[in-house]
């Protein structure tokens, strides 16, 4: 019987031991009405109009100026277009009164370059490329200018299916999910980007040869996410290296809308691997995180459903942590969310370096932890025969001597751009 959190969050409740989680903010504002933005209603004519008379090989120069538009933006079977504009802050396109279409701008064409503009307000995804080969994402941000809401678009970037992509020198902030995201997609650079203040602030779900290097995720919910979902057309991701990267204060409130996964992603989570095979992380500095800094599950201890019919892997296996620095923050760690309720019964008011389920296939050594600092605090729960918070504590071991181990190092396809 695999371990219910919503059996251990009834658990740890009832527990002898009770926190009590003060958080009082007094917030003055003393401001005078905002200027007005003065919106180049021609510049978004001629936009829009570009847009849709494209050439395959065009160049669309956005100009320095604020556009708004109330309708999404897309460009359909043209290839080698490049949408270019005069910089991040400077080239804004606004949807903050859309009143048609999920998306800012949706595109799904081949060979396409976005670079130097800005995308805000959107009401479902910033950016979102689909089934596209040979996608360039270069400075471009995606934000929302209202702050953290659940009625925010759920992805900044958001390439999915697609293969040959390359992110690099972007900002994303408030996405309800994900603020840079790869989804089912091959051959994927992601580097130097800076991800703040969303839910998850990079992830890469279901991807193959994905290299993700000198990226900044601050302030966000979960600061890096690495996931194999199942009912997806791609199933199992591989060839996945997480290296030189900051992941540091992800400790934002969790603002996603109920019912997905990462809706259960309790505040103060550095990084989460899901499910997922043939992974290395390392020389990454993963700081001042309140309740995990890393945490490495299977897909059954998310208690969701999942088929097997399209070859889903529920484990994680291949995975290799090393070098990396932990360093937590003095704090108690979440207990909003059922995962971070779990830990405080276990560690009672402890955050933790590294976490693991213990739920394996067999017998094998599918995990090693090697070189990430001294005095780590680390679990595994080996949670496959828990049933309830009393049978945890029995069963978590504190030992990492099993894990200390190499695994082979693996190549990563790079994009063919």
């Amino acid at each position: 019987m695999y371990l219910s959190l919503s059996t251990l969050s009834c658990r740890f409740i009832n527990m002898r031991f009770y926190f009590i989680y003060f958080s009082a903010c007094l917030l003055f504002l003393s401001c005078a009405d905002a200027p007005s933005v003065s919106v180049d209603e021609e510049g978004s004519e001629k936009i829009l109009l570009a847009l849709l008379e494209a050439d395959s090989g065009a160049v669309i120069e956005i100009p320095e100026g604020f556009f708004a538009f109330k309708r999404s933006l897309s460009l359909d079977g043209v290839s080698g277009v490049t949408i270019k504009g005069a910089g991040m802050g400077k080239s804004i396109l606004s949807f903050d009164n859309q009143i048609d279409g999920a998306e800012g701008l949706l595109i799904k064409a081949d060979q396409i370059t976005l670079e130097d503009f800005t995308i805000q307000d959107s009401k479902g995804d910033a950016i979102k490329v689909q089934d596209a080969e040979g996608i360039v994402f270069r400075r471009v941000e995606t934000t929302w200018t209202h702050g953290a809401n659940e009625t925010n678009g759920g992805y900044g970037i958001y390439p999915v299916g697609c293969t040959s992509v390359l992110i690099e020198g972007c900002e994303a902030s408030y996405a309800a999910d994900a603020g840079i995201y790869v989804g089912q997609s091959n051959q994927v650079v992601m580097r130097d980007n800076y991800a703040h203040h969303n839910v998850a602030g990079i992830e890469i779900e279901n991807s193959r040869n994905v290299e993700a290097y000198n990226n900044l995720a601050e302030e966000n919910t979960g600061g890096l996410l690495i996931f194999d979902m199942p009912g997806l057309p791609q199933a199992n991701g591989y060839n996945v290296k997480v290296y030189d990267n900051t992941v540091r204060s992800n400790n934002h409130k969790n603002f996603a809308p109920e019912g997905g996964v990462v809706s259960t992603l309790p505040p103060g989570t550095g990084m989460l691997i899901i499910a997922h095979r043939d992974v290395e992380v390392y020389n990454n500095e993963v700081t001042d995180y309140k309740t995990l800094g890393l945490g490495v599950i299977s897909w059954y201890f998310t208690e969701r459903p999942f088929e097997t019919d399209n070859g889903f892997d529920p484990y994680y296996t291949n995975v290799s942590v090393h070098d990396n620095t932990f360093e937590r923050r003095r704090a108690i760690p979440d207990i909003t969310k059922e995962f971070g309720q779990m830990l405080n019964g276990l560690f009672i008011g402890k955050p933790q370096d590294i976490v693991i389920d213990g739920i394996f296939e067999n017998a094998d050594v599918h995990l090693c932890l090697k070189n990430n600092g001294e005095d780590l605090r680390f679990a595994n729960l080996n949670a496959e025969t828990a049933s309830d918070l009393g049978d945890l504590k029995k069963l978590v071991d504190r030992n990492m001597d099993r894990f200390n181990c190499d695994l082979p190092s693996f190549d990563v396809t790079p994009p063919a751009l």
